[in-house]
């Protein structure tokens, strides 16, 4: 402020005043002491706050505007690179989200070739199992048979036996031997 503008304020306050006494029934007027001394008394309070305070306000606003300017900077920056953190991350997510849909194809895709390859070993086990059952029961066949035969081979002979000593006679014997050892002989 300068000079003018306190001589300015100086008059709009002394109207001011006067205007306010105005009002009563008596009207006083005011000794030069009383305006002087009261004016004097403004400006010096006025000139202080100009002088000495009002640049140390100035000087206080400007730099916390610079604060609130570098803060604001600072905040900015801190989201801008939050953003690109946010971004990234959603980037990311929509990258997981399509590797696990690959990942569960390609789990899905080895699962039934491994089921395929199961089902196909297991068929091939079937098979082999199959015709070992079939050989080994070829082979039981065969020994029951072999078995059969020797049982039938035993009672054949018991019967043979029971039937020639019924029938054979001592006689007979002799004469059978005798024609054994002959044929044992022409064999040599």
């Amino acid at each position: 402020m300068n000079s003018q503008d306190f001589l300015n304020l100086f008059a709009v306050a002394q109207a001011w005043a006067s205007e306010a006494g105005g009002h009563g029934a008596a009207h006083h007027v005011p000794s030069i002491s009383e305006v002087i001394f009261p004016a004097l008394n403004f400006l010096i309070y006025a000139f202080i706050i100009v002088k000495y305070a009002l640049p140390a306000v100035r000087s206080f606003l400007k730099s916390r505007r610079e604060e609130v300017i570098a803060t604001m900077t600072q905040a900015s920056a801190k989201k801008a690179a939050a953003q690109a953190l946010v971004d990234d991350y959603k980037t990311k997510l929509t990258g997981v989200d399509r590797e696990v849909l690959t990942l569960q194809a390609t789990l899905r895709d080895e699962g039934e070739r491994d089921k395929a390859k199961l089902i196909s070993d297991a068929n091939a086990m079937a098979a082999k199992i199959k015709a070992d059952a079939m050989v080994l029961a070829d082979q039981e066949v065969k020994m029951a048979r072999q078995q059969i035969r020797e049982e039938m081979a035993l009672q054949a002979e018991a019967s043979a036996r029971a039937l020639l000593q019924r029938n054979l006679s001592v006689d007979d014997q002799n004469r059978l031997a005798d024609e054994f050892i002959q044929s044992i002989g022409q064999t040599r």
